[in-house]
This record gives structure tokens, sequence and C-alpha cells, in this order.
């Protein structure tokens, strides 16, 4: 991610106009003096440049209600242009899709999803995302960036494959990006879907003014991104954030990655249902003991309300993670946790759990304690990573923008 600071210097205007509209979008609206003054960009410089992202027709004058009446002009907010760039974002999870179109402030106008229950080839999978993809783009008469795909791992974003992830109807070393740009014609990024998370909140959430951190993804699976010196951390092809496939006991089960005692084996869904079961005889009451198929989100509502099935399961579940966790915060001595994950109510039992099981085994907690927070955008970081990461290469100047390359020269 680029420096959110500009400069009038004469040979970085293009910069300065890519900055400036980064701010207009990713803010959601403000006005000439307020961009100038994030930017330290001049008055003049931030006024010319906004004439020229109107001309472009990139952003749009809205008039903005005032609290104080005066007698002098109205405040006027810019914001996107309804009629500037959109982009794409996929997320590809097991038993289901997601397609999304948002303009360049991540803000969403169009979402479909379509649920399947097992596959029996990468080409029924390609078939259900061109579907998807026609309807989509079939919705606007906006242009499409490009696209981004945030996947379940392992991944090779290097090369555009999905690899082989586990419990994924056998489907191996697909090349999903160079097949979708030629379906699309359309620039295609793959990035893991904790990666996608963590990049999410860092352009637009909690980790927006945080220089390291984790997140941490749970939806019926364990997922890890890094947020390094304020970089996205992606690893040499973009396998990071395989946290549930950290070995947490060597003596364990086989897991299907080839190892033994994976955090995935202590944490998935099916897991979590035995424990329920077996427990239950102790916990008749428990509306957990009710449910044949218990998911995640009956788990954390019952654990939010103290139910104490809920929160013995819970508490076994926070230790399985906080094993993992502690040697990836203390070899990097990171003091923040991110938490996404998808739940019915405001309850912060998982934050409060893992607050205290980190705080107790992380040596530089003793020194700066570690921060759990429950994810600006909840279970959806993933999917909202899936178009911040094509704005951010839009921002950085690795997209270009089109209709920015006949503005005229300050």
């Amino acid at each position: 991610m680029k420096s959110d600071t500009g400069s009038n210097i004469q040979n970085v205007k293009a910069s300065n106009r890519i900055l400036a509209l980064k701010h207009i979008a990713i803010h959601k609206g403000m006005s000439r003096i307020e961009l100038a003054r994030i930017t330290g960009l001049s008055k003049m410089t931030a006024v010319n440049i906004v004439n020229e992202l109107l001309a472009a027709d990139l952003i749009t004058e809205t008039d903005t209600l005032s609290s104080i009446t005066t007698s002098g002009r109205k405040p006027v907010s810019l914001t996107l242009s309804p009629n500037s760039p959109c982009i794409c974002g996929i997320l590809i999870k097991r038993e289901l899709i997601q397609i999304i179109l948002s303009d360049l402030g991540c803000n969403i106008f169009y979402q479909e999803e379509f649920h399947y229950k097992e596959l029996s080839s990468s080409d029924e999978l390609l078939s259900m995302i061109e579907n998807l993809y026609r309807r989509c783009s079939a919705s606007t008469d906006r242009r499409i960036l490009a696209i981004g795909i945030s996947c379940l791992g392992p991944l090779d974003t290097s090369r555009g494959l999905i690899l082989d992830p586990p419990l994924f109807y056998g489907i191996k070393n697909l090349p999903i990006v160079s097949i979708i740009e030629e379906m699309t014609g359309l620039p295609v990024f793959l990035v893991h879907d904790a990666t996608a998370g963590a990049f999410s909140e860092k352009l637009l959430g909690i980790g927006r003014n945080i220089t390291n951190f984790v997140y941490l993804h749970i939806i019926n699976g364990i997922g890890a991104g890094l947020v390094l010196n304020n970089a996205l951390y992606d690893g040499d092809t973009g396998q990071s954030g395989e946290i549930e496939h950290t070995c947490i006991d060597f003596h364990g089960p086989a897991c299907s990655c080839g190892s033994h005692g994976c955090l995935g084996l202590y944490t998935g869904i099916d897991h979590l249902r035995a424990r329920i079961q077996e427990l239950s005889v102790i916990y008749p009451g428990s509306p957990l003991s009710m449910l044949p198929f218990p998911e995640w989100r009956d788990i954390i509502t019952a654990g939010n309300h103290r139910d104490p099935l809920a929160l013995t399961v819970l508490e076994e579940f926070c230790s399985y993670i906080a094993y993992a966790l502690t040697s990836t915060l203390s070899l990097l001595n990171l003091s923040t946790v991110i938490v996404g994950y998808s739940s019915d109510n405001d309850g912060d039992i998982i934050e409060e759990l893992l607050s205290y099981k980190l705080n107790t085994h992380v040596m530089s907690a003793k020194y700066q304690p570690i921060t759990v927070t429950h994810s600006s955008f909840k279970g959806n970081a993933p999917l909202i990573g899936s178009v911040a990461i094509i704005a951010d290469k839009v921002f950085s100047k690795l997209l270009p923008l089109k209709e920015l390359e006949n503005t005229s020269s300050l």
C-alpha cells in the first residue's frame, strides 16, 4: 500500500490525482478543504485535482445538510460518480460462491451467491462462476476494471493456481486466473481468503491505523492473514495464512494435508459438533443439545448468552487457537488480533476468551498487552477483500485508470 500523504512537486501530479481519488473513495465523501488537509496538498492543488476528477466523471458533488444554518455557500461533499468504473469480486468457499460488484470505495451495489453441496469436477466450478459473472456483468453499464478472487487455500497466487485445498472435491492445480481472464477479458487477481480479510481491515477497517496485526478468520475452519509494517504479507507464492494446518499435537490424528495434529482437526465444525454431542449428557438443558447439526452461528449465539455447554466447547476451541497463535505472536512480536466471523448478536465471547489466553501465554504481553477485537466486517471481510485488493492496485497505480489518461495538466 502506498503512502497516504501527497506532494505538490510537478513530477508527482499523477500520483496526487490517484491519492485524492483514493481518499474521496474510502472516506465516502469529503469537502475540498478536508481533502487538502488529509493529503497534505495545497488548497489550490486540491481544487485543480478535484476539477480534473469531476471532468473525468470519476467523482461527483453532492449537497450535504449542515446542522448550522449560514448565509454562505452550503458545504459540498465529494463522492464517487455513479458512472465511475467498478470492481468484480468473487469468494470461493466449500459449498458457496459469492460474487459482488463494488465501486472503488468497496461499496457493494450488486451481490449474488450460489450454494452447492458437491462438485463433480473443476469444470462444474468454473461453469458456476461463469454463470454468476454473466448475470453480474449484465446488471450494470459501468466499466468493470478487474476481478478479484478470494479463495480457500492453499493457493499459488504467483501462478494463479488453486493448489489442493483439503476436502475441496478433489480439485487440484486449477489455473483459475488464466481461465477467468480468458473467459471475461479482464485482469484477474487471486488471493487467499484470510489474506483478503486482513487486507479489507487494513484498507477500510479497524487495521487502517495499525502497523502490524494478524487477522483470524473463523467460519467452519480457521485462516489467518498478516499485515506487517503496514503491508500485506502474502508469502513467497501466496500460501501464507494456512494456520489451520499448524501442528498443535505431533502425536495427534492424521490430517488431510499429510501432517498430524493440525489445528483444523480440533477447531472444525465437525469436531465442535462431536464435542457438543459428548457433553450434552452433562448439559441436557442447553439449546445446543436439541440441535442435530448446530452451526457456527448457533454455537456463538449460545456462548454469548453464557450457555454452559457452549462456553465449555468455546473455551476448548479458543485454547487450541491460542496454542497456534502464541508462536506466531511471539515470533513476530504482534500485539493486535482482529477476529472475523458471523454471529447473530454483538457479544464478544470469542474475543474475551482469546484475549485472556493470549495475554496469559504470550511472553511479550507482559510489556504490551494483546488486543483482540471483532472485525469491522464481521464474517464478510474475505468477500470485501476480493474488491479491496483491486482498489488498492488502482490506488497504487498498478492498475491504470484510462479515465485519467486524458486529464489536463495542473
